[in-house]
């Protein structure tokens, strides 16, 4: 099971996704794809260059699998299961309006549009990621562990819930896409330790 760096590195995996669909659809094209914030998203509405944007805006606990059973290991220890995290992600894709923001915008728009089907396309071919398309940082100790994956799922977002995301960043909304990124998942540090039974008493009598 995961480390507790499975977040970052679960969105380093959805950037690397998308690239990597970009890289297959649109050979030789130039966008970015970036993790963002709503205090990003000024900038990126007067962006030169396409861009995709990544919004990590709210982790939860898998509800379902909240109350499962502890695990005995192999010494005969007892540890917690693995805690199954959601995260849900909102895409927005830019198109480049540049200083003139009005006269490029229809542009900007159709580009927009082409990417979020991009996006969309490329994350249904990888709704289930094994361990083996997982980022990991070579250069540091590895977080996933061997049977580790991502499930994503398009998520629908009701409306009132998107304009407050947006409402956040003063913004006017941005065509979006929200994802539910289901993690399996974060390992706990915490070990139970039982006694072990190391004998056992038989008393044989008889009841008067």
């Amino acid at each position: 099971m995961a480390t507790w760096q499975l977040i970052e590195h679960a969105s380093r995996t959805m950037l690397r996704l998308i690239e990597t669909h970009l890289a297959i659809t649109l050979p030789g094209s130039s966008v970015d794809v970036k993790l963002a914030t709503p205090h990003s998203f000024g900038e990126l509405k007067k962006v030169g260059k396409s861009t995709i944007s990544v919004f990590l805006y709210r982790v939860t606990e898998h509800a379902e699998l909240r109350n499962n059973l502890q695990r005995k290991m192999a010494d005969g220890t007892m540890r917690r299961q693995p805690l199954v995290l959601e995260l849900y992600y909102l895409i927005t894709t830019w198109g480049a309006r540049g200083q003139n923001p009005a006269q490029n915008d229809a542009a900007a728009a159709l580009e927009e549009h082409k990417l979020l089907g991009v996006v969309l396309q490329g994350l249904y071919d990888r709704a289930e990621v094994g361990r083996a398309e997982l980022f990991d940082d070579p250069a540091k100790p590895v977080v996933w562990g061997d049977r580790d994956s991502l499930q994503i799922m398009l998520e629908s977002l009701p409306v009132e819930d998107l304009y407050r995301i947006w409402d956040s960043s003063e913004l006017a909304y941005q065509l979006s896409a929200t994802y539910r990124v289901r993690v399996l998942g974060l390992e706990s540090l915490e070990v139970l330790r039982a006694e072990p039974v190391v004998e056992v008493n038989f008393n044989v009598g008889t009841i008067s």
